[in-house]
């Protein structure tokens, strides 16, 4: 018979993209106030070019921010997260049209886990319409694409500043006092 074990915590993570840089800069904040703390670590603007599925809504030549912020906390805060972070795009969307896209989700020792208010076969529920994704799995020194990773994560200077991420919530974990707590 096994033995339960309390999840060990994550280290906070988004992914924000719009269609100009106030509205990254608007996001971020966004989370700022939901996660309570600036990012530790935030790639620089990088377009967002695999895609032109958001161009309807958010206009032509959208560019992305991948940022992580520090603490850790339970994985199950993922969903109180995306639940705020829905309420923040909801209210910055006038005509029913986002002016910046949140993305959060974590980053943990075996990868990082979107979230999302859309089932697909490979998501998991995690409570209150939210799913969870493995869109990395981390294992001989970096990560690994899925069959449904997203095309920009899989671009070398995305996963550069996730492993630095990662290497941020390892050190952190190493560095609190009992790894099995969190925020």
């Amino acid at each position: 018979m096994s033995a339960l074990v309390p999840s060990p915590p994550v280290k906070p993570f988004a992914a924000v993209f719009a269609g100009a840089s106030g509205h990254i800069a608007a996001g971020i904040r966004g989370l700022n106030a939901i996660l309570g703390a600036e990012p530790d670590l935030a790639s620089p603007e990088l377009p967002l070019v695999e895609t032109d599925y958001y161009e309807k809504e958010m206009g032509p030549g959208l560019v992305k921010v991948y940022a992580s912020w520090p603490g850790l906390r339970s994985p199950e805060s993922l969903v109180e997260i995306k639940l705020a972070a829905m309420e923040w795009e909801s209210r910055h969307a006038p005509d029913g049209r986002r002016q910046a896209n949140l993305d959060p989700g974590y980053v943990f020792s075996g990868g990082l886990v979107l979230s999302t208010g859309k089932f697909r076969e490979h998501r998991l529920p995690l409570g209150r319409g939210v799913w969870g994704e493995l869109t990395l799995n981390y294992r001989r020194g970096g990560f690994q694409p899925l069959p449904w990773t997203y095309p920009d994560y899989r671009r070398p200077e995305v996963q550069a500043w996730l492993l630095r991420m990662r290497e941020a919530y390892l050190s952190a974990l190493k560095a609190a006092p009992d790894p099995g707590r969190c925020s």
